[in-house]
């Protein structure tokens, strides 16, 4: 079954209702119906960051597909609309941990790499288990483990 969902209040409305905009006037999505974890791994050889949950098992994962990527929360209020909208596969509590703006990962053409850059103002960004400054980029391998406002463990893989 799909649902249409909104992305500023979450409300969700089932496929009968045939309004494209949300009661809040935000325009609804659709998404197909199902418990967080189900995500995909993608094809081989994608670039990606993987959420895991408490069990550390593998929910979600985030194809980089662009230079530069965005990781944070969904506010159209604000005008934030992140690559990674972490407010989209995480609960309300656990997802106002994260920064609407909470970091950038840059990839390099000329050498291929991919770097962390916390931004300014966020809640606070840990690299393996280091606490990071803000608006300095710090290299990813596959394997690095990154973890947001202190609760959102994220790591950097080639799948």
């Amino acid at each position: 079954m799909s649902l249409r969902i909104c992305p500023a209040c979450g409300k969700q409305y089932a496929s009968a209702y045939t309004d494209a905009f949300c009661d809040c006037g935000t325009e609804l999505v659709t998404a197909v119906a199902g418990p967080v974890g189900s995500a995909e791994r993608p094809p081989p050889e994608t670039r990606c960051v993987v959420l895991y949950g408490p069990e550390r098992q593998p929910l979600h994962y985030f194809a980089i597909a662009k230079d530069v990527t965005l990781i944070g929360r969904l506010d159209p209020v604000e005008g934030v609309f992140p690559d990674i909208d972490l407010g989209q596969t995480l609960d309300a509590s656990t997802a106002r941990r994260v920064s609407r703006r909470h970091a950038l990962i840059l990839h390099s053409r000329a050498t291929d790499a991919h770097v962390l850059r916390p931004l300014a103002g966020n809640t606070g960004t840990q690299i393996e288990a280091d606490m990071v400054p803000a608006q300095q980029d710090y290299s990813l391998s596959p394997g690095t483990h990154i973890i947001l406002g202190g609760v959102v463990r994220l790591k950097f893989e080639i799948v």
